[in-house]
């Protein structure tokens, strides 16, 4: 999106907003205590943003006050459409069960399967307890 504020010292401030603003170059004292919302909120890039004009002497600024979370959800399905086109973590691998995993790091780690519980692991033993292997 384009700006419609124009930066200028040689023509007095005036508040067209929909088309063009025309502003002082730099801020004056008074615009600390006395800016005030014009028009209505937009989005630009990735941030949602209104503009501010001091009521005082004129000068405008755009305000950047939150991430766009339609710009941000549509970059994610931008990458979930990439990944998609990669065919990463698909093919030919064959999906584990939550059974086998637990099995399998039961068996790495040397832990008893738990019977109570299908799908987690049983727990570790505490330190200093002897567990017999199942060997």
């Amino acid at each position: 999106m384009e700006n419609i504020v124009e930066y200028r010292n040689d023509v007095p401030p005036a508040n067209d907003y929909p088309q063009r603003i025309v502003s002082p170059v730099a801020p004056s004292p008074c615009c600390l205590v006395s800016m005030a919302p014009v028009g209505h909120n937009a989005i630009e890039g990735m941030w949602r943003f209104h503009y501010k004009r001091c009521t005082v002497c004129g000068y405008t600024v755009r305000c950047f006050y939150a991430p766009s979370l339609i710009a941000m959800l549509d970059a994610g399905r931008q990458v979930r459409l990439a990944l998609a086109e990669m065919n990463l973590g698909t093919g030919g691998r064959k999906r584990r069960t939550r059974e086998e995993i637990a099995a399998e790091r039961a068996a790495a780690m040397r832990w008893p399967v738990s019977k109570e519980s299908k799908d987690r692991p049983g727990r570790p033993p505490r330190p200093g307890r002897l567990v017999p292997s199942a060997a």
